[in-house]
């Protein structure tokens, strides 16, 4: 767990920060008005956001890609839908992968604290694991786990998450930062994995979206292993995401 520790640490230790009463994450926001996200940033490839969407907003992302594992590449399809529920409540459809991956995911998120126009706060959520793929169609797994976020206006969207699957004995773990280099050029970088009581697994992704719209977006992107416990080598991507 060499790698994931430290991830796991800072991000407990940035969630704290927040939830503490007085924290200094809000103070430049008090004193100086809201810095906001406006509409200048697009979502991660395929990390979850860590703050719901106002009620009545959807977005949808979709990812092609291709995996490989030696000398072996499949082609599959992942999918991820975010909806705003209510005030702070939002809801998270997602499948990492359509053909292949054996449960599709329905979560709930709500906001612990956020600021008005959403660039930072912290999450909390609950996550229940839909067999959807080769397993008994009675096996559900129940997580739980929070998210956080921050940004750094005209620079970067940093959205991190962690929950936690008690049956398994496992947690997963996904962070993104989204740059902004332009108004239609975006680098993306996101590193996710988990820790299971048979070792840690890391992934590092790559990529860069164009904005070609208000709130659309077209991405390619390569996704590596960083350990050698592993489920595949590499995946290529594309993305296409849209808001409404």
């Amino acid at each position: 767990m060499r790698i994931a520790n430290p991830i796991i640490a800072s991000f407990l230790f940035l969630i704290t920060s927040y939830a503490l009463p007085g924290s200094p994450a809000f103070a430049e926001e008090t004193e100086h008005g809201d810095h906001g996200m406006g509409d200048m940033f697009v979502h991660p490839f395929l990390a979850h956001m860590a703050l719901p969407d106002k009620p009545g907003e959807v977005s949808l992302r979709i990812s092609p890609f291709q995996q490989r594992e030696g000398e072996s590449a499949v082609q599959d399809l992942s999918f991820h839908i975010e909806a705003g529920l209510l005030p702070r409540l939002g809801l998270h459809i997602r499948s990492d992968a359509v053909k292949t991956e054996s449960y599709s995911e329905i979560m709930l998120m709500y906001a612990l604290v956020q600021s008005q126009s959403l660039s930072r706060g912290v999450g909390i959520f609950g996550q229940l694991s839909l067999p959807t793929g080769s397993v008994e169609s009675n096996t559900y797994k129940g997580l739980f786990g929070a998210s956080v976020r921050e940004t750094i206006p005209d620079v970067v969207v940093i959205d991190a998450n962690s929950h936690v699957n008690l049956k398994d004995k496992m947690a997963e773990y996904e962070s993104s930062f989204v740059f902004k280099a332009s108004d239609k050029f975006y680098p993306t970088v996101e590193v996710r994995g988990e820790i299971t009581e048979d070792g840690t697994t890391a992934y590092s992704l790559l990529g860069l979206k164009f904005r070609v719209a208000d709130e659309m977006a077209w991405g390619v992107g390569y996704q590596f292993a960083l350990t050698d416990k592993r489920e595949y080598d590499s995946q290529l991507l594309g993305t296409f995401g849209i808001a409404f």
